[in-house]
């Protein structure tokens, strides 16, 4: 019996593992460089970010990010995840397969595996979130026991080590034990019990979060409060009318590229809404459920106020997309599974249509900044011979239109339609790291006060790329003028 489970488990995971090789083979064969992906990986990676969890992947073991491998290694972690959450919810048969497809193909993932820089430390904390709640619901059962007591502790350590990696990932517990909780309202369901277990997570879920705030006071500098207070720093009013627009958004497909199919989930709650209607008994809990995971993943939107709501922010989306679709699908008799399968299978191919329009998009934006980096550094050395890698400076001013790049990128695709020249408006770390990352060139970072005085008013007469006087050398800087508006200061100025 136990081998028999096993082999059932091994072949599960084969499978996801190769449902996503499937869904990412472009993206694994034809390398892009994400935005922030450029820039190396020193040892103080993600530190001031509070996510020591991906320096000690980024850094410690794997000493930088690597093409193919670390995209390989964060789909592995991902069908891993997917084989768990099957295990949690209760998924048998026909219903895990597809569930763990659902799950794997839903486009939400590929804004967070575009970024190279994460794509493997966040589908491992992705699975350490899911192992967590597993030792959490084996170890609530028998609180005496010295065992039980160990995976309560081990789950709680992995929470933290999951908020460590990147902080948006509590929602991925939070989710999972919804969905578990949502499970178990069943006839045998005994509310006392059910609540008991609810109120010990959340307060596991509470320890969790003061265990990682301690962390990171031992672990990392102060927290970057310019970066993580920018999402809130924008006007707060109508708050509520702003995510409910968001969250409106979001279920009906129509908030970022790929989302579409999430309507399919929208409208497979609608028809188990009114099969709890029929249903009667337990028909307010299991509505409030079902409410709750509609809302539960875009919930961060809320607190959100600058504008800026990246999909890669919703990672509980994926699971939920998989579960009501699923959940629906075991209302229709097994006989008539087999013709639904058709329908499953349009989903997934459109899932991974968007996935590889994605990183087709983001491939030959990348391509195009490849170009045109390779044109300015034709250009420098064509024009001065005297140009000196090691001893000159390079310095780009602004960055290059959006219309540059406008004819290759998807609609509402955020990272995957960035080029590395237009990117906050003109970052020179961000370029000259672009240069060295694809070997084009090894640019010298202007971090000089002095040098940078004297060539600051010089800037605004010369015309713009690719008109060969936007490339100009003052002293030992080379001005390369890729835009009329300055972009991110440097850090001397």
């Amino acid at each position: 019996m136990t081998n028999t489970l096993l082999t059932k488990k091994f072949n599960l995971i084969l499978f996801s593992i190769f449902v996503s090789i499937i869904s990412y083979g472009f993206a694994l064969t034809n390398y892009s460089l994400a935005i922030d992906s450029e820039s190396p990986a020193y040892s103080d990676y993600s530190m001031s970010l509070g996510r020591w969890g991906t320096n000690l992947f980024r850094y410690r073991i794997f000493e930088g990010h690597l093409p193919y491998f670390t995209l390989l290694f964060g789909l592995i972690f991902l069908s891993l995840s997917s084989v768990e959450l099957t295990k949690i919810f209760k998924l048998k048969g026909v219903y895990s397969y597809i569930f763990c497809t659902l799950f794997l193909t839903f486009p939400q993932h590929a804004y967070q595996l575009a970024f190279t820089m994460q794509a493997d430390a966040v589908p491992f904390g992705f699975f350490c979130s899911v192992v967590a709640v597993n030792l959490f619901n084996e170890g609530i059962k028998n609180t005496k026991n010295n065992t039980s007591l160990l995976k309560l502790v081990f789950s709680c350590l992995l929470i933290m080590f999951t908020i460590s990696i990147y902080q948006a990932l509590i929602f991925i517990p939070i989710i999972t034990y919804a969905i578990y909780f949502c499970v178990n309202i069943n006839d045998e369901f005994q509310f006392k019990d059910a609540f008991k277990k609810l109120f010990y997570f959340i307060i596991l879920l509470i320890v969790s979060v003061i265990l990682y705030y301690i962390s990171i006071k031992i672990f990392c500098p102060p927290i970057e409060s310019g970066y993580l207070s920018s999402y809130t720093s924008g006007d707060s009013n109508n708050r509520i009318i702003s995510f409910y627009n968001i969250w409106v958004d979001n279920i009906w497909g129509n908030f970022y590229y790929g989302d579409k199919t999430f309507m399919i989930a929208t409208i497979a709650s609608l028809i188990l809404f009114i099969f709890f209607i029929k249903q009667k008994r337990f028909f307010v809990l299991k509505s409030f459920c079902l409410l709750f995971l509609l809302i539960g993943p875009f919930i961060i939107s809320f607190f959100i106020s600058n504008g800026t709501n990246p999909p890669r922010l919703y990672v509980g989306s994926g699971i939920v997309f998989g579960f009501i679709i699923i959940s629906t699908l075991k209302l229709i008799r097994e006989k008539y599974i087999r013709n639904i399968l058709f329908l499953i299978l349009i989903i997934v191919l459109t899932n991974i249509y968007f996935i590889t329009n994605l990183f087709y998009s983001s491939n030959k934006i990348f391509k195009h900044d490849i170009e045109v980096a390779k044109k300015i550094n034709n250009t420098i050395n064509d024009k001065f011979s005297n140009f000196d890698e090691n001893e000159d400076y390079v310095y780009f001013y602004g960055a290059l239109p959006e219309s540059n790049h406008e004819k290759l990128r998807l609609p509402n695709s955020e990272v995957f339609g960035g080029s590395l020249f237009s990117w906050d408006g003109g970052n020179n770390w961000r370029i000259i790291n672009f240069f060295k990352f694809n070997d084009i060139a090894y640019y010298k970072f202007l971090d000089n006060k002095e040098t940078f005085d004297k060539i600051k008013d010089s800037i605004q007469p010369m015309p713009l790329w690719p008109n060969p006087d936007s490339v100009k050398k003052i002293n030992n800087v080379v001005i390369v003028k890729i835009g009329d508006t300055k972009g991110v200061q440097l850090p001397i100025e």
